[in-house]
């Protein structure tokens, strides 16, 4: 049987956050929707929290963890953005762009991976924003699947991968796309790397940075 499964059109969006911060804090697991696909989040603090949440994919530890977080301001805390990075996030924060950038050095190492990087967001969707404020903390923004399977636009097809092993799914209906985010990074000599092409095309990215 799966967790506990809320609907966020029966309850208000203050109470459901409140909830799963609550369960977050002891641990635990949530599924829940962004501006994406479902997202699957833990409290990236505590280290038995994401190894729960590892297994739960069946994840490769060494990739580390995507993160979402409630602002810029909160996201720097864990990277020192460049003058291009800046722009990118002025364009496309909140929204649909993932930015691969270097982690500060107190970035834990179960959160990169030990890669040294890390992959951060802004996402444009209350839900997941909320609950990073309300937490203080960013969380983790993973895909609520099982890793290689299909990425999970309702919270049905989260619970069929993720079943119990999942504390709190909170369902806001389909998501508004069928896309996960577009991931790139800034390399050093300036130039923009595509990890993956998503919701952003890379069309759209490359024209309005020439404006």
């Amino acid at each position: 049987m799966p967790g506990e499964i809320i609907q966020l059109d029966d309850m208000g969006l203050d109470e459901a956050v409140s909830r799963a911060v609550s369960v977050l804090r002891q641990g635990g697991l949530v599924v829940y929707p962004t501006d994406t696909s479902y997202g699957l989040a833990c409290d990236p603090r505590i280290p038995d929290a994401l190894g729960r949440l590892i297994a739960a994919k069946k994840r490769d530890p060494g990739l580390g963890v995507p993160l979402l977080f409630t602002d810029v301001r909160q996201c720097e805390l864990f990277h020192d953005f460049n003058s291009l990075e800046r722009a990118l996030i002025h364009l496309f924060w909140p929204g649909a762009l993932t930015l691969v950038v270097t982690a500060k050095a107190e970035v834990p190492e179960h959160v990169t991976g030990g890669r040294g990087s890390i992959a951060v967001r802004v996402p444009d969707h209350d839900v997941p924003r909320a609950i990073a404020r309300e937490l203080g903390s960013p969380i983790v923004g993973t895909s609520a699947n099982l890793s290689g399977s299909p990425s999970p636009f309702d919270v049905s097809t989260a619970v069929e991968q993720l079943g119990d092993s999942v504390d709190l799914y909170l369902d806001g209906g389909p998501s508004a796309v069928r896309l996960n985010s577009t991931i790139v990074a800034v390399e050093p000599n300036g130039d923009i790397r595509v990890y993956r092409e998503g919701v952003i095309s890379v069309h759209a990215l490359t024209e309005r940075i020439r404006v």
